[in-house]
């Protein structure tokens, strides 16, 4: 995770760094990123896996900059595109982060057969236990995962109980993640939201309206690429994109019967973007097979961030 360089220094008290928010799937990191951040940057679904690619959000606020790094879920991968987001997360541990926040579901059971993960965590960065979703579950299961995850990953600095979907002591967690930051001016200009442009939010909006529309396997054999990204002033903005299927047999389903599932997929996703970009958005998806797409290198590297 490569640092921009610095930006000149304001005064000698501003603070700066990276946290790193890392977890199993599903735990609610891409939901903590949004609810730091104040603004939707990174795609939610109730869905595993649904973060392919890791994220920066940057949060400025008086004195400090906070840079998220929003990462896949630790899993063992078997393809080529699962090897890349192991990857992504190897970086978010080792690399540059100033703090690591370790989100965890308190389910000890599943804490307990993906320890490995959590003891491949390295040694000598502040990490933060962020035990998530507390409105779902007993003080009881909270207590028994803090337990389990302070023996797994030695020298945990302190502890947070949140929910982030409702914003549960999630501003505790922020002041006491600025109050650690280290010394350093910004990295970013004040009115960057984030590393990433307009076109691969566009993406991703797309690809987080196919993940709550599909079920089974279909979301997980998508990828999207935007072809056409063209801002105009006074209309809508332009935007033309190719929804990948691994199979031939998922792009009927894509499509569905008189090509109505494929236009609730786009009037959802132009709804999305206009929120997002604050603007209206003319969207045109098309469907092409490309079999085994998670298995190509190449491809990989054009439709994510290249390595």
């Amino acid at each position: 995770m490569d640092k921009p360089i610095v930006l000149e220094i304001r005064n000698e008290n501003f603070r700066a760094g990276f946290v790193s928010i890392l977890g199993l799937p599903n735990s609610g990191k891409s939901t903590l990123t949004n609810a730091l951040s104040g603004a939707r940057m990174a795609i939610v679904s109730p869905k595993p896996q649904t973060t392919r690619d890791h994220i920066k959000s940057i949060i400025t606020g008086p004195g400090y900059q906070i840079v998220l790094v929003d990462t896949p879920g630790f899993l063992q991968p078997y393809n080529a595109l699962e090897k890349k987001m192991a990857r992504d997360v190897d970086r978010a541990m080792k690399d540059d982060a100033d703090i690591i926040c370790l989100l965890a579901e308190p389910e000890t059971r599943v804490l307990t057969e993906k320890r490995l993960f959590f003891e491949k965590l390295p040694r000598g960065r502040k990490v933060f236990l962020v035990i998530n979703k507390i409105d779902a579950y007993s003080s009881e299961k909270a207590e028994a995962a803090e337990k389990f995850l302070k023996e797994a990953v030695p020298g945990i600095s302190s502890i947070f109980r949140i929910s982030a979907l409702n914003g549960t002591n999630v501003k505790n967690l922020k002041e006491e993640i600025v109050k650690n930051l280290p010394l350093s001016p910004p990295y970013y200009p004040d009115e960057r939201l984030s590393d990433r442009w307009e076109r691969f939010f566009a993406a991703e909006i797309i690809r987080e309206s196919i993940f709550n529309s599909y079920k089974d396997e279909i979301p997980y054999s998508c990828a999207v690429e935007i072809d056409v990204f063209e801002e105009n002033e006074r209309e809508p903005s332009y935007i033309h994109a190719q929804i990948y299927v691994s199979r031939e047999s998922h792009k009927p389903i894509i499509i569905g019967k008189g090509g109505r599932e494929i236009k609730k997929l786009r009037e959802n996703s132009e709804k999305q973007m206009k929120k997002f970009l604050g603007r209206p958005v003319k969207l045109e998806l098309f469907i092409k097979v490309r079999e085994k797409w998670q298995d190509d290198p190449e491809f990989i590297k054009r439709i994510y961030r290249s390595e």
